[in-house]
């Protein structure tokens, strides 16, 4: 058998002693205290591994969306507390990641509910990153050391950030999920509201052909105001602009458009555009009379704008754009907050308060975990190193021993066992003796 070299024990010796070979020969030995040492590590290996009865599609899912607990702490020193601590603070953190994972999935769902079936996939898939990206902050901020603080205080801020976001996603979503008629309504509102602005746009004289028509009127009478009345051109820019003086007082009102004089085609255009503007209004206000003796804007949609209603929503009421639907619970819910309205919100208030809760707790207790002396001491590398030394000297003494127990068995220097042949002596007759 050929053993492990020793290594220097010296005080000053720095070189780090074969673990893999300790290891091996930690496996080969049948002695029940290395039987149990395999046995606990083992344990340890299966924990973190999610268990052997899992398959490894399994344990891949559950490693996206499960903080393990083995990877809150080093390995150089580790106590059974705190193994146990390690555990409740992966617990706690999977839970809040867990809890914010149900609570994100409607409005991730709404988000990609567009592309149809596959919406629940994208949604799911979305989900685990967010949980996994969740769990990798909490595990950077665990490995916490003086040569990687800087990493483990960007994983403080990632942790925080990407909670109270999921927080306040938790909310809309819970909103978007047991809100639908409401947020039907926040939508009707939205569009009878546009439509209304358009009503009052008529007002605005911004039509192309009138802008055009009308500078060319205010230029000429400009033109015509600067200009001595003896000047041959003064009737005819006059005509241009208002027709022949004889017909100043005519009713233009028979004459089409194109053939009026330019000023008059401007009169003409503005009357047309106001007139547009009183008949909208009109019809606007009697459809306002219409929506209130109804009491439900998706039901006036419905009744009395039918081709708005189609675009925007399906026959039993619900919004067709997922995304759409999306956008207006973030603003429905950004409108209660900002104006007080916590009893508008209701159930989704609990909800995003609860996952401030489980998430704010999960970080506290991360962070507290991370600046526990023992945590600190099972990632340093100098313990580490020195329980590997010390791991070594008790290997070399066992090495040693067991070689001098095998040694004191063995037969002594210079004797030579030779093969013999036993032969059965016959019977000695009784009285008679036998020859030395």
């Amino acid at each position: 058998m050929t053993h492990p070299r020793a290594y220097p024990q010296g005080p000053n010796s720095q070189e780090t002693p074969p673990v893999s070979q300790l290891i091996s020969w930690i496996e080969q030995q049948t002695d029940p205290v290395y039987v149990e040492m395999r046995r606990k590590a083992k344990e340890d290996i299966d924990s973190r591994r999610g268990g052997n009865w899992l398959g490894k599609p399994t344990r891949f899912i559950l490693g996206l969306v499960i903080a393990k607990a083995g990877e809150f702490y080093g390995r150089a020193l580790v106590s059974e507390t705190l193994e146990g601590h390690s555990q409740l603070t992966a617990n706690l953190v999977s839970v809040s990641s867990l809890f914010n994972f149900f609570t994100n999935y409607p409005l991730l769902f709404f988000a990609f509910k567009d592309l149809g079936g596959l919406a629940w996939m994208m949604a799911l898939a979305t989900n685990a990153l967010i949980m996994k990206f969740t769990n990798g902050t909490a595990t950077a901020v665990s490995a916490r050391r003086h040569s990687n603080r800087a990493w483990s205080q960007a994983g403080i801020a990632g942790m925080l950030l990407m909670s109270t976001l999921q927080s306040v996603v938790a909310g809309v979503g819970t909103e978007l999920l047991l809100n639908q008629s409401g947020i039907g309504l926040f939508k009707a509102e939205e569009l009878i509201r546009e439509q209304s602005l358009k009503v009052e746009a008529l007002k605005k004289l911004d039509n192309p052909q009138y802008l055009e028509v009308q500078n060319l009127c205010q230029a000429g009478e400009k033109e015509l105001n600067g200009m001595n009345r003896s000047n041959p051109r003064w009737d005819s820019l006059f005509v241009q602009l208002y027709g022949p003086w004889s017909q100043r007082n005519r009713n233009w009102s028979t004459v089409p458009l194109e053939n009026l004089p330019t000023c008059r085609q401007a009169d003409r255009l503005r009357q047309e555009s106001y007139r547009a503007y009183e008949t909208a209004k009109a019809h606007w206000e009697k459809l306002a009379i219409a929506r209130n003796k109804l009491g439900n804007d998706v039901v006036f949609l419905k009744q009395e704008m039918p081709l708005v209603y189609q675009q925007h929503f399906t026959e039993d009421g619900n919004m067709r754009s997922g995304t759409e639907a999306a956008r207006i619970a973030i603003l429905s819910s950004w409108v209660k907050i900002s104006t007080g309205d916590v009893g508008g919100w209701g159930f989704p208030l609990f909800f995003l308060l609860l996952s401030l809760i489980t998430s704010g707790a999960a970080c506290y207790i991360t962070i507290a975990h991370t600046h526990r002396y023992d945590t600190q001491l099972s990632f340093n590398e100098a313990i580490a190193t020195q329980r590997d030394r010390w791991l070594e000297s008790r290997r070399q003494e066992l090495v040693a021993l067991h070689a001098k127990q095998n040694k004191d068995m063995s037969p002594r220097r210079g004797l030579k066992l030779r093969s013999c042949t036993i032969v059965k002596k016959p019977a000695t007759p009784p009285g008679v003796k036998t020859p030395g």
